[in-house]
């Protein structure tokens, strides 16, 4: 039994390991996510039909899937040293939490339907952890192939859930072969599944049609390098405005769109006084003689006489107050606002607060306002008579589903705005400019990216990086891209995979009921 121990100990550690290392920027090494979940699913088969095996596969999954988490995230800590260390518990427990219970649902399978019920468990964790309270889809297995977007080209199809798929059938393969005797079918199998994929995939980037003349959008990418710990929130607002004016102003041009990153107007006001904020005065005077548009982050607030939200505060007067992140669209003629939807955990939004307002006290204050910020209730794009964009302000970029929503509205052109600066020169800002390819992908549109501190860049529909300005500089990425419409395979249909793979684990289930009744 020690022996036994010791050997799913080690094995647990390896798997931990190896997913590590395949993930973008800590270590990228792709292929290895092939395998690395063969180890812990060894652990998995050999306890399936021991005592208290769910509880210690539990924890061997949380030693490993710790691993994964602390070796690729760890940047968390540069922001908030306790939302890492909750980031990492938690996220964890929810990991192998999920799979303890596929252990139990599915243990009295045969080898083989064992080890497919806990991969479809993981991908259906994968799914809930896009759409709800605690989602934190970071880790998700199909944002391993961000740095091989050559590999996931039907992406437009499938989303990042297919690719979540193909590790997962990959490994589901390579444990069989570990494991059983008769290893000629599976070895087959796992050639098949490491091949086919990837075939497809240079296929349709051969044959896939370019559009034919599309007009083209001049764009001037802003990145000011303004400092979030000692600057941006204690300098004077207007300066640091006038600061990225003078940036833009070299590659200025009739009908431009300046993009400028999340939160930039510093400003903050209530989005119906806008025109009476300094930031207002400094800039029209730019939009009229420039005839340019601006896409740039602001911080706003709106004013209700009645409590709208959670996120509401009571004003002395009576009235209510709600805070938002927000893009604004601003030209000489019109000015649209759209809030952020997708919170980041601890620092724009306390989860379930709406049900536990004691828990608003627990929020992390990283510049501007804390506690849990207003939402926009559902995708939102501005439509204007030059085009229509889709503003995706930092951690909304990470959802393939909403930018895809954005798309079926008739967005042509995705913009990101960010601030990745809270982690310093880390793994994290880098991971999260790459996983820009994949909505590239998803969605057959190019994205235009401004970071304030990096990095900014240009993507094609390909996934393919076009230009870029490096972490840390101060500078524009100025250039000219296609406004694609239409409309994708997996725009039209976003994450039905997820739903696919919630009925294949309950018709598992169902069926193993439904058999072990007759018998």
């Amino acid at each position: 039994m020690k022996h036994i121990i010791q050997h799913s100990l080690f094995l647990s550690i390896v798997s931990g390991i190896l997913l590590m290392l395949a993930f973008p920027f800590s270590g990228s090494l792709t292929p290895l996510v092939f395998v690395a979940w063969v180890p812990l699913w060894c652990v998995a088969f050999r306890l399936k039909n021991t005592k208290r095996g769910a509880l210690r596969f539990f924890a061997y999954s949380y030693l490993s899937l710790f691993l994964f988490n602390l070796g690729t995230t760890w940047w968390i800590w540069n922001a908030t040293s306790g939302g890492a260390v909750m980031a990492f518990i938690c996220n964890t427990l929810l990991m192998a939490g999920s799979l303890g219970l596929g252990f139990i649902a599915f243990r009295r399978l045969t080898a083989p339907w064992f080890i497919a019920g806990l991969s479809l468990t993981w991908l259906v964790f994968e799914f809930a952890h896009l759409n709800w309270e605690l989602s934190w889809p970071w880790l998700t297995m199909g944002n391993f192939f961000s740095l091989r977007p050559s590999w996931v080209q039907w992406y437009e199809y499938t989303g990042i859930l297919g690719g979540s798929l193909w590790v997962m059938a990959a490994n589901w393969s390579g444990t069989l072969f570990t494991e059983q005797r008769k290893r000629y079918g599976y070895a087959i199998a796992l050639a098949a599944l490491l091949f086919l994929p990837y075939c497809i995939s240079i296929g349709i980037q051969a044959f896939r049609k370019q559009p034919s003349n599309p007009r083209l959008q001049a764009t001037v990418l802003l990145q000011p390098n303004i400092d979030p710990y000692t600057e941006k929130f204690s300098t004077d607002p207007v300066a640091q405005l006038q600061r990225m004016v003078a940036l833009a102003q070299p590659y200025l041009q009739p009908k431009a769109l300046v993009v400028g990153p999340e939160t930039a107007l510093q400003e903050a006001f209530v989005e119906a006084n806008y025109r009476q904020t300094q930031s207002s005065e400094l800039l029209n005077g730019t939009l009229q003689k420039s005839q340019t548009h601006w896409l740039i982050g602001a911080s706003t607030f709106k004013v209700f006489s009645k409590k709208q939200s959670a996120a509401c505060r009571a004003l002395p007067n009576g009235l209510f107050y709600e805070s938002y992140n927000t893009s604004a669209f601003l030209g000489s003629e019109q000015t649209n606002f759209i809030h952020k939807s997708k919170l980041v955990l601890g620092v724009e939004k306390i989860p379930f607060s709406t049900w536990l307002p004691f828990l608003e006290e627990w929020s992390i204050n990283n510049g501007g306002t804390s506690g849990s910020l207003g939402i926009e209730p559902s995708p939102k794009i501005f439509r204007t008579e030059h085009g229509a964009y889709a503003p995706i302000i930092c951690y909304e970029s990470i959802y393939g589903a909403f930018v895809g929503e954005q798309c079926r509205q008739g967005a042509e052109l995705l913009c990101i705005i960010t601030n990745d600066g809270w982690w310093g020169k880390t793994p994290g800002h880098r991971q999260h400019n790459q996983f820009a390819a994949l909505r590239a992908i998803e969605t057959r549109k190019y994205v235009v990216r401004s970071g304030n501190t990096g990095i900014s860049s240009v993507w094609s529909p390909e996934g393919a990086c076009l230009k870029s300005l490096g972490y840390g500089k101060t500078g524009v990425v100025a250039t000219k891209v296609p406004m694609l419409q239409g409309k994708t395979f997996y725009v039209q249909y976003g994450d039905y995979l997820g739903w696919v793979s919630m009925i294949a684990v309950v018709g598992l289930f169902a069926g193993f009921t439904l058999s072990k009744k007759k018998k």
